[in-house]
């Protein structure tokens, strides 16, 4: 594998496997695992964790209007916030320039972007979200509102909380608008909060 591989696969140990106590991922055993392997290994050991499941689309209706649970604390590194900004041509100094952003910034150091706070959700998503009986699959299908309200700072541990606001029936499913909250360790104030619409499909 490549640097670049490598540490995605550490950041998928980090935050998939953060209750373990094995970390086989870079162990000598597989270094000559493909990153695809790996991945899906991670993601299997994390979707063990995630054991709530509701039967069908019914028992979701009794989550609307309350909160269904928040995410472990994932911690926001420069690596990742440099990734973003190859990914998406957003090189704004404030992002990718620490050492200008701590003596230029109001932040007091470089933050990350905040379309990189939101896509993390689907992330969080899977190890907070039940899984639901009788569904083949869900489309991502917008946002209702975003606002972002206080910087991600560069080295912040981010985390997501998830309130179901609503639920309605569509052909061949549900949508769903699902409240989330992103907040870093030890602000009093939220990073951002939005509105996220999934549509699931029997």
């Amino acid at each position: 594998m490549n640097q670049q591989q490598i540490r995605r696969v550490e950041t998928l140990t980090n935050h998939l496997c953060s209750s373990s106590n094995e970390s086989f991922y870079l162990s000598s055993n597989n270094t000559d695992a493909s990153l695809r392997e790996l991945v899906i290994r991670a993601q299997t050991q994390r979707n063990a964790r995630n054991t709530k499941t509701l039967k069908g689309l019914e028992e979701m209706k009794t989550l609307v209007g309350k909160e269904i649970g928040t995410s472990e604390y994932f911690k926001i590194t420069q690596d990742r916030v440099n990734s973003f900004a190859e990914s998406t041509g957003d090189f704004q100094w404030i992002h990718i320039d620490p050492e200008r952003a701590k003596s230029e910034s109001p932040f007091g150091g470089p933050i990350a972007h905040g379309f990189l706070t939101l896509s993390l959700a689907p992330m969080f998503a899977e190890e907070v979200m039940p899984n639901v009986e009788g569904i083949k699959y869900g489309v991502n299908y917008g946002f209702n509102k975003i606002r972002f309200l206080s910087p991600v700072p560069v080295d912040g541990n981010l985390r997501c909380k998830f309130e179901l606001q609503e639920l309605t029936p569509v052909s061949g499913g549900a949508q769903a608008v699902i409240k989330l909250t992103f907040e870093v360790e030890d602000q009093p104030k939220a990073s951002a909060i939005c509105e996220w619409i999934i549509r699931y499909y029997e």
